[in-house]
């Protein structure tokens, strides 16, 4: 089995051995406006053609993202379908080429918000992610899509947490776009599916 599965696979079987709720705390007290935790996830991506028609680089690679959460809302919409709570999630973007010769991605991306669809009767909750960020990468020396080594981050994702008496543990999926944005050429982008497990104190 490849190295990065045998990885997965075990941060896996934590996340759902650890995935007792026993709280301390209040739901109200843990979701409340202002509470906040750090955190990080780690995992891997590849690129893939999106839009479709055009041949781009192949790309895999495995990633850090160390990041911090801060409640902007409280539970908002309780005892509706969207009841949840609103963060904002600042996150360090560190990612490196396992196909090619290591090249690195190394970013920030402040304006990323989570909504977590929380609820007093389950120690779960699904969640909504989005943002954006730049970073500074070599990634145009194997992929001609990047025209440039400073380059923008934006993130689209999705995932399931799963609470602990301390922290959480979450298995996450993310479309992450990496381009230029027009500054300099070429700009055409790359798009990558990402897979990540969290874990956050």
């Amino acid at each position: 089995m490849p190295y990065w599965k045998t990885v997965m696979a075990g941060l896996l079987t934590v996340c759902f051995l650890g995935t007792g709720v026993a709280r301390a705390e209040t739901f109200s007290d843990r979701f409340g406006q202002g509470t906040w935790t750090f955190g990080a996830e780690a995992g891997f991506g590849y690129t893939f053609d999106l839009p479709g028609g055009k041949d781009r680089s192949d790309l895999k690679f495995a990633l850090l993202f160390p990041n911090f959460q801060y409640n902007l809302t409280g539970v908002i919409g309780r005892d509706s379908w969207y009841q949840g709570a609103l963060y904002w999630q600042p996150e360090v973007n560190v990612a490196y080429l396992t196909n090619h010769g290591g090249e690195y991605l190394a970013g920030f991306s402040p304006i990323m918000l989570e909504y977590k669809f929380v609820d007093p009767k389950r120690g779960w909750a699904p969640n909504l992610l989005g943002g954006a960020g730049f970073s500074m990468t070599n990634w145009g020396d194997v992929a001609p899509e990047l025209g440039s080594d400073f380059e923008y981050l934006l993130h689209v994702g999705a995932g399931l947490e799963f609470f602990r008496k301390e922290g959480s543990y979450s298995i996450n999926y993310r479309l992450f776009h990496v381009s230029n944005s027009g500054i300099e050429s070429v700009n055409i982008g790359l798009n990558a599916h990402v897979f990540t497990l969290g874990i956050s104190f």
